[in-house]
């Protein structure tokens, strides 16, 4: 008999797929895996041939379908991923008799109908977005990432500013400055073909300029000591983040308003400033110096007089303060202003709460009102007319007091007024305080000398016992002192036991004493607490199962030891063991 040997032929067509003018055109085809397995798009007709030789010009015969001649030759897959061609019994390929036990001869085939799927992740030292467009910064790349289910990718093509499709690598970058339009899409191995996708972003890697120009009283490069210093920027793409200065190599501000010239002291200054755009890039620092000595012509630098100083004006608080996340004082704490000037001498210092513009003059360190967030301005000015800027500082006023509660950890039992634990029992005290946070929790237990409390606490002494505490926040505000009473209960229950008829003996086994009982006697067991109260008895019959049926009787003659333990609420447990034996 010569061997059949089943052949798929897959009849292949082309698509053109027409998303996008230039997008490439992909044939539907079928695709052999390097491990043999053999994909085929699901759009494509089905014909199964078979032949008796695995030589591809050998004859082979086109199958026809009696049971359903509508659709087959050609047929289709409606399965996506695996389909199976199935024989119901395998035959043995030297004595061609079926194979015992019988098992299925099965072909696997993989139909793929489903498009690849593409995403893409842009990255850059920075990014901003104003209205429809996207700014990104120096080192701008794009990371393509497709994904296909059954056959796999076999191309990714990307089409930069309708430039023809071509393949791509997974990450682009994008070194030169302008607009991009970049286009993408993904092709399996069988020509299923994905719809382009699309994203639109502007590469800005050039930095702002920043202008400087005098205004204000000036004669050349002598300048009026109420003349300012004002820099102005612009940037053509992303936009002006920014200008940033520094005077005399100091901290670096945020340039908001013209610079007076009232900031600079005697002696040789400079202001280094920059500007910074809206994806980080960064205008090469500038420097504008100035001088007491004599103006000369040199383009380099600017030199003028300083004629005053204003004075120097700071703050600090007089009593309760934190410094946390805000400045928390309590309302017992006063705000000093403290002014000084080397030159004429301060003249007038102002203050306000709450206000944009100091006017109340100010003489004395102060109470600040009300609770919660305060802004207190202040200024100074001095005797020839050099005025300090207003500066402007927030403090909290705090005058809650925290809130502290006890909980019990471990065993306990509470009954009727009464709350009983065990010296095993942690006690914890926690506080809270929604301003300036808690300071310390201190703790008496029974009257005696307070402590500072840092981790829970376990009570040794059995009884009563009565526990003060209270917390103190950050900037001393005291809690009213809160109390807890409680019992401590160490000690285990005491047994009790009585036999229901009177012993008639006793015998001594192996140094032992044992009580003889009749066998009708029963035996009765009872447990007394003198604090929590017990909980259950249970009991152990020559050592076997714990049992609590009480009374404990039908015992058969013979020799007994019964270990009973009993329980109370908060499992303090005692034990005891009996000798008795039973006689007929």
């Amino acid at each position: 008999m010569n061997r059949i040997i089943l052949l798929v032929i897959f009849l292949i067509n082309v698509s053109l797929v027409a998303n996008s003018q230039t997008q490439l055109t992909h044939q539907k085809k079928v695709f052999v895996s390097p491990a043999g397995k053999i994909y085929f798009n699901k759009a494509l007709p089905v014909y199964f041939r078979v032949s008796t030789s695995p030589d591809e010009n050998a004859p082979s015969y086109l199958l026809k379908s009696e049971a359903s001649p509508k659709y087959s030759n050609p047929m289709y897959f409606d399965s996506e991923g695996k389909n199976t061609l199935r024989s119901p019994s395998a035959v043995d390929t030297v004595t061609k008799k079926v194979i015992e036990p019988k098992q299925d001869v099965l072909f696997d085939v993989y139909a793929d109908g489903v498009a690849p799927s593409t995403s893409v992740k842009i990255s850059s030292d920075k990014k901003f977005i104003t209205g429809k467009t996207t700014f990104y910064g120096k080192n701008t790349k794009a990371e393509l990432t497709s994904t296909d289910d059954v056959s796999g990718v076999e191309a990714l093509l990307i089409s930069v500013n309708n430039t023809a499709y071509q393949k791509s690598e997974t990450v682009l970058s994008f070194d030169e400055e302008k607009a991009y339009d970049l286009k993408y899409y993904s092709v399996d191995n069988v020509g299923n073909v994905e719809s382009p996708g699309n994203v639109q972003f502007s590469v800005d890697m050039t930095a702002p300029k920043t202008t400087l120009a005098i205004i204000g009283e000036n004669k050349g490069k002598v300048l009026s000591s109420k003349a300012s210093l004002q820099l102005t920027a612009k940037d053509t793409l992303s936009g002006l983040n920014r200008i940033v200065y520094a005077i005399n190599d100091g901290a670096e501000k945020v340039y908001s308003a013209p610079i007076p010239l009232s900031v600079f002291k005697d002696g040789n200054t400079k202001i280094s400033y920059y500007a910074i755009d809206n994806v980080g890039n960064k205008e090469d620092v500038k420097v504008v110096s100035t001088s007491t000595e004599k103006p000369d012509n040199n383009e380099s630098s600017y030199s003028f007089y300083i004629d005053k100083e204003a004075p120097v004006v700071s703050f600090e608080i007089v009593g309760d303060q934190f410094k946390g996340k805000s400045l928390f004082i309590s309302e017992r704490s006063k705000f000093q202003i403290n002014a000084t000037d080397e030159k004429s001498g301060v003249e007038k210092v102002t203050y306000a709460q709450n206000k944009l513009t100091p006017s109340e003059v100010y003489s004395e360190p102060f109470l600040i009102s009300g609770t919660g967030p305060q802004n207190i301005s202040f200024a100074a000015s001095d005797y020839v007319g050099n005025i300090a800027l207003a500066q402007t500082h927030q403090v909290f006023v705090d005058k809650t007091n925290p809130k502290s509660s006890l909980s019990f950890a471990g065993k306990q039992f509470f009954n009727r007024d009464t709350l009983f634990i065990t010296k095993e029992t942690k006690l914890a005290i926690t506080s809270q305080d929604n301003a300036a946070g808690v300071q310390k929790i201190t703790y008496s237990l029974d009257g005696k000398a307070g402590e500072t409390y840092s981790q829970p606490l376990t009570i040794e002494k059995e009884g009563f016992h009565t526990i003060e505490f209270q917390a103190t926040d950050n900037v001393n505000n005291p809690e009213s002192s809160n109390s807890k009473s409680f019992y401590v209960d160490n000690a285990a229950p005491s047994i009790h036991y009585n036999f229901s008829v009177k012993a008639i003996g006793t015998k001594t086994i192996r140094d032992q004493n044992y009580t003889i009982y009749p066998s009708n006697a029963m035996l009765y067991i009872a447990a007394t607490d003198n604090a929590s109260g017990g909980e259950h008895i249970e009991y152990r019959i020559n050592g076997k199962q714990s049992q609590t049926l009480i009374p404990v009787k039908g015992f058969a003659p013979g020799n007994y030891e019964i270990e009973i333990s009993a329980y109370d609420v908060l499992k303090n447990k005692s034990t005891q063991v009996i000798r008795f034996s039973i006689e007929n």
